[in-house]
């Protein structure tokens, strides 16, 4: 340690002793606190006092407010209810109709009643009036009372005037009608005329003068005494008979209930009730008018009495007494003096701390002498030393105390900042691990349940009779199973592939390694794909450079896996095309080669541009298929490298470069040429008469063999019995293959253990093995395979040869193929089981129930199933449901078809027709069209043959599903 620092040490230590030492200092608050308490005090006595003041005022204006409120409430009212009342008073006057006036005048009644209540100068005449309308009621009520009668006989007279009127009216127009009688039917038509309509105007609100023009025609009418005249002139005549008749009762009716007279004294009550509202209604309209003179008034004396309420409040000021206008003065004054102490006593106390911190800060950076230390203790003694002042020196010295600067903070932030984004990483990481490790999981027992799913449809296919009456109906059988089969493969491939992919991907993926013929690798896949050039009219040739190695040591499985991928790359929508494949050896060191493949694919079309699948290798801009992304991973994992895709004149080429490590001591080979597909020449003219006389099969065969190329004998006389061939050429490939359980049988020249358990059948109450007949067969008499436990006894076991004949391959493969033969019962026959006795049943109907006997595998397609459902969970899922609902549905059927229900039919129908798109099952998609099409044109029929067959279709191909999808669940 140098001596500056010792120096700057020593400071320090003496000015922490300095501010460790006196007593303690005040904080910046306590120096105010009586000031406030103070101000505090003087402000609570003024607000006190002003809010006594206040309050008195409010209660002597609310004092006012109620006196003058209850007046004015009051006038309010009696002016509303006088308001009402007049114009009740209008509506009754120009109302005609009783009924509504006694409402109305009800109404007036209740009005003059609230009137009667009010607490006014006219209380009496709202009495009188309230009195005077209950009279006007009951004259209102006897006024209703005979007017509903009079209106009756006015009915009644204009009822019987109208039928006078029509039969003078026919009278006029008959042609036997003499002038006279015209002349006097005229005359009595005018009066009738004008008489009818006086008399329809007639109501409470007509006038005397209208009155008496009617009654005064009446009268005339009366007085001619028209009826005598009309029965002088009648001349035997019917109508004028009728015309008198008539007449005469007319006049029965107008004198007989005295219409006129009852009329007339219901209009003078009517009158002289009027009067009385309009007398009424001229003295409200009286106090109205002086109520609004009296409201004029009190506005005016309200107005006055607010100026003088001003007034009282500047005299009720100059009579406050002089010692509580001292007393404000005093505590406005003494509040403004404290504000200023407090202001001056801040102000001073803010000074002094600002002093304090930059003599301490200006001697921070040199010793304190003994006059310094006393100065300096002296002002921490002082009355205006405040805490804050001291707490603030204390953290300026730690701050100057700490060892770490800012480019350190800075340093610290950005490691702290990289370690983040590691844990960040590493968590994305475990995360996509675990999401990998999850999907490959579940690929895997996809895949299995794949595998369950061939090896039944494999035993079914074995155990199933198919009858067919002509070759081309076994041929439709054989497409159906060709299809069912291939689809099923398919899905396999892709769901391994899946697996594989996840596999690879994962951080678990690991190689292994074995020594093993490279050549009988290349050849085992290229043989294997023997089924797919015959399908697409493909031809593939391969041809291996002699200076290539063939023992080499890869991991088998990836190595296959990515040979085969390659060449579907190759073919990819690809048909009637040619492959070259060649292999060339590029560089070769101590313990390894590099071999190029190349593939060339020519036709005799040309070739105008490259496959989708290849756009990704021939440019970078391009995103690569999912074909080609995978091919690319296994490719990577094997460090293989130039990967390129190039289109010419007349072909376009595929390749790329594998480094592969070599066994030691090894010779050159020539390795002939290996074309497919096709037949060995001497074994061509028997796989002819193979293929034409056996089914193909659902039934897989693998064929492990250590050089797949001397076994094509073999091969393809299995194929053309209808078995499909799988070559394996190494022990680890083989072992997998087997132990899968997807195969039937087992062919080899490799010493391994056959008989063992499969994967498919762990963990399952229900052996799928079981349901298929196994069998192996040894090429070289392996002690292995030919001995095997009592739990194995059931299966098949044999010996055969690169060169067996075909009478001894057929013995051997008696249990797994099928003749294309007719079954033990015509098509009739098999139709007569389903409907007893059908003798009607058309051509089409019989030839589907011979085949709807097909194996459980074409009740629908699985796969496209998947593709409907969009996961494989979701799928297995929903599969219990569909088939249970189909079962109910095809119950609700039978008993709609018992009772002939059509609407009811034709429901069910709709909805199995959608479960049937949506499982894919194709056979009951047809059958439910054809049910649509006979509840349209025959509609339902239990009688009828056609359709009791098409029921037991329909219901044996619901059942065909449901035990399908037992055995996928």
């Amino acid at each position: 340690m140098n001596t500056n620092e010792a120096a700057t040490n020593a400071n320090n230590l003496q000015r922490e002793q300095t501010l460790k030492a006196g007593g303690k200092a005040k904080h910046f608050h306590q120096f105010f606190t009586a000031y406030l308490i103070v101000v505090f005090l003087v402000v609570v006595v003024g607000l006190s006092s002003i809010l006594f003041l206040l309050a008195q005022q409010y209660k002597h204006s609310q004092t006012l407010i109620t006196e003058q409120l209850v007046s004015l409430q009051t006038q309010y009212l009696q002016q509303t209810y006088l308001i009402n009342a007049d114009k009740l008073i209008d509506s009754i006057l120009k109302n005609i109709d009783s009924n509504e006036l006694i409402t109305l005048q009800q109404a007036l009644s209740l009005q003059s009643r609230k009137l009667s209540l009010l607490k006014s100068e006219y209380k009496n005449s709202y009495q009188q009036w309230f009195s005077s309308n209950n009279l006007a009621m009951n004259l209102l009520t006897r006024i209703a009372s005979s007017h509903t009668n009079n209106e009756l006989v006015k009915s009644k007279s204009l009822i019987q005037l109208d039928t006078l009127l029509d039969a003078i009216n026919i009278q006029l127009n008959n042609q036997q009608t003499d002038s006279k009688q015209a002349v006097l039917l005229s005359k009595v038509e005018n009066q009738l005329t004008n008489i009818v309509a006086k008399l329809k105007r007639l109501d409470l609100n007509t006038t005397f003068r209208t009155f008496d023009q009617l009654s005064k025609q009446m009268d005339e009418m009366f007085v001619t005494d028209y009826a005598k005249q009309l029965a002088n002139k009648q001349y035997e005549s019917q109508g004028m008979a009728d015309i008198v008749r008539d007449f005469i009762r007319f006049e029965d009716l107008i004198l007989k209930d005295d219409l006129l007279a009852k009329w007339q004294d219901n209009l003078h009550l009517i009158e002289d009730y009027q009067q009385q509202l309009l007398a009424q209604q001229l003295q409200w309209q009286k106090i109205m008018d002086k109520l609004l003179v009296s409201q004029q008034e009190v506005d005016a004396v309200l107005a006055i009495s607010d100026y003088a309420g001003i007034n009282k409040e500047a005299v009720l000021f100059n009579l406050l007494p002089k010692w509580v206008v001292t007393a404000f003065a005093v505590v406005l004054i003494s509040i403004v003096g404290l504000l200023l102490l407090i202001r001056r006593k801040i102000k001073v106390v803010s000074q002094f701390s600002v002093n304090s911190i930059t003599r301490f800060i200006e001697n921070e950076a040199s010793a304190l002498t003994a006059e310094e230390k006393d100065s300096f203790s002296q002002q921490r003694n002082h009355a205006l030393y405040s805490a804050e002042a001291e707490q603030l020196i204390k953290k300026i010295q730690r701050i100057n105390y700490n060892n770490h600067n800012e480019a350190e903070y800075l340093a610290l932030t950005d490691k702290n900042q990289m370690l983040e984004d590691k844990v960040t990483k590493f968590d994305a990481s475990a995360k996509s691990t675990s999401q990998l490790l999850v999907e490959q999981q579940r690929c895997k027992a996809l895949h299995l349940t794949a595998i369950k799913q061939l090896v039944l449809l494999g035993a079914s296919a074995v155990t199933t009779t198919i009858g067919a009456s002509n070759k081309t109906d076994a041929g439709v059988a054989e497409n159906h199973l060709n299809n069912a089969h291939h689809q099923g493969l398919d899905l396999v491939r892709k769901l391994r592939q899946a697996s594989y992919y996840r596999y690879l991907q994962s951080s678990d993926a690991l190689l292994t390694l074995s020594d093993v013929n490279l050549v009988a690798l290349i050849q085992a896949v290229v043989l294997n794909s023997r089924n797919e050039l015959i399908l697409c009219n493909n031809k593939l040739s391969v041809s291996i450079d002699k200076k290539i190695l063939s023992e080499v040591n890869l991991d088998v499985e990836l190595f296959c896996e990515m040979f085969n991928v390659f060449i579907r790359l190759l073919f990819s929508q690809q048909k009637s095309r040619q492959l070259a494949l060649k292999l060339n050896l590029v560089d070769k060191n101590n313990g390894q080669q590099k071999i190029c493949f190349t593939g060339q694919v020519q036709g005799k079309e040309q070739i105008v541009q490259l496959p989708q699948a290849l756009h990704g290798f021939s440019d970078d801009t391009t995103e690569q298929s999912e074909l080609g992304d995978y091919f690319h991973t296994l490719l990577k994992n094997q460090h293989g490298y130039d990967v390129s895709a190039k289109l010419t004149e007349q072909a376009y080429h595929f390749s790329f470069t594998l480094p592969l490590a070599v066994a030691n001591n090894q010779q050159e080979h020539h390795y002939p040429m290996l074309t497919l597909p096709g037949y060995l020449t001497d074994i061509e003219n028997a796989c002819v008469k193979l293929s034409a006389k056996y089914l193909v099969m659902p039934v897989e065969v693998l064929l492990a063999v250590k050089i797949p190329e001397k076994y094509q004998h073999l091969q393809q006389l299995l194929q053309a019995m209808g078995l499909q061939i799988t070559f394996v050429s190494c022990e680890l490939i083989l072992q997998q293959q087997w132990k899968n359980g997807r195969f039937a049988v087992l062919i080899t020249e490799i010493d391994c253990l056959p008989f063992t358990e499969f994967m498919i059948d762990k963990d399952e109450k229900f052996s799928c093995s079981d349901t298929l007949t196994r069998g192996v067969f040894s090429l070289d008499n392996l002690n292995n395979v030919t001995t095997k436990s009592e739990c194995y006894s059931h299966w098949v076991q044999g010996e055969l040869n690169a060169k067996s004949t075909v009478s001894e391959l057929v013995t051997a493969m008696k249990p797994w193929i099928k003749e294309q033969s007719c079954g033990s019962l015509t098509p009739e026959e098999q139709v007569t089981q389903v409907t007893s006795s059908n003798d009607h049943i058309d051509v089409v109907a019989e030839g589907e129930l011979v085949f709807a006997s097909l194996n459980q595998a074409l009740s629908f397609n699985f796969e496209r199933y998947l593709k409907h459902q969009g996961s494989a969970e979701l799928a297995i899922f929903m599969l219990e449901e569909y088939t249970t609902e189909n079962t109910v549905l095809m119950e609700e059927l039978s008993q709609a078809f018992t009772v002939n229900d059509v609407k009811k039919a034709d429901a069910v129908i709709k909805v199995l027709l959608i479960n049937s798109r949506i499982l894919a099952a194709d056979h009951l998609l047809q059958l439910c069209q054809h049910w649509q099409t006979l509840l349209t044109t025959q509609g339902l029929d239990k009688s009828e043959k056609v359709q009791v067959t098409l029921l037991s279709k329909t219901k044996q191909a619901v059942d065909e599903i449901s035990q399908h999808a037992v055995t996928i669940a």
